[in-house]
């Protein structure tokens, strides 16, 4: 599989992003590292002012008119998952967009997104999995960002353990039926994270689940960085077959 493919990045316009994420400079430097295809992924929250996108998409295009070997670049965002039966996201914004990200793991953002008080650690696995489940069922979600990333400030992702693959299952084939593909990036490379990473991928493999490729770039020189993938690529045994890219519509 040839890894030129980034379909999660972050300008300066997300909390995340570096101040050098300008969207023409992030193009550039995809050129120059040899990606054909990336996204601009940018979160996507209540407050999130959508003249963003407007600025972004010229941004691009500025770039794109002076390189010969400019990546295709599609539009999208990374809407949140508040909590269970709430997000950021909608038919709309989908409509709006090349393609809809979805993030249901964002637990550090006190005040956004963040832990019930009280839970026990087989109450937060479960959390996770309700986030996850909901994420999954929205009509108009495209990808899962970073699927069961937990964040070190958050908790141990040990609590991951709790779940069992029968509790995952269900979840997965709702994310089959939905058309919803999960992502595969550098936080599944994250320190404890990678043994439940993989357990999970090889369920989403097994039903049949396509999958994308992201950096979730929030400085320049993350930008393309999805090649560090490729032994869990192997080791799941994917294909070109197996990777989602977005289509627009013509």
């Amino acid at each position: 599989m040839i890894l030129d493919i980034d379909l999660h990045t972050h300008t300066h316009h997300s909390p995340c992003g570096n101040p050098e994420m300008i969207p023409a400079e992030m193009v550039r430097t995809a050129a120059k590292k040899g990606i054909t295809r990336m996204a601009i992924t940018d979160h996507f929250y209540t407050f999130t002012d959508r003249g963003n996108f407007d600025v972004i998409r010229a941004g691009v295009a500025e770039a794109r008119r002076e390189l010969p070997n400019a990546p295709e670049v599609f539009f999208g965002c990374e809407a949140e998952i508040m909590e269970p039966g709430r997000t950021s996201g909608s038919q709309e914004l989908a409509d709006s967009l090349d393609f809809v990200m979805v993030a249901a793991t964002h637990l550090q953002n006190k005040g956004i997104t963040e832990l019930p008080p009280g839970l026990d650690d087989e109450g937060i696995a479960f959390y996770y999995l309700r986030m996850f489940e909901y994420a999954v069922s929205l009509p108009w979600a495209d990808v899962l960002a970073h699927p069961f990333f937990v964040v070190p400030s958050v908790c141990s992702v040990e609590v991951l353990d709790h779940l069992k693959d029968s509790d995952l299952l269900p979840g997965i084939e709702r994310a089959k039926e939905n058309n919803v593909a999960m992502e595969i990036s550098r936080r599944a490379l994250w320190p404890g994270q990678t043994k439940f990473s993989m357990r999970f991928y090889k369920l989403c493999k097994q039903v049949g689940l396509k999958f994308t490729l992201g950096s979730d770039a929030h400085m320049l020189e993350d930008i393309g960085n999805v090649r560090i993938l490729r032994p869990l690529l192997n080791e799941l045994r994917l294909t070109e077959a197996d990777i989602w890219i977005p289509i627009r519509d013509a």
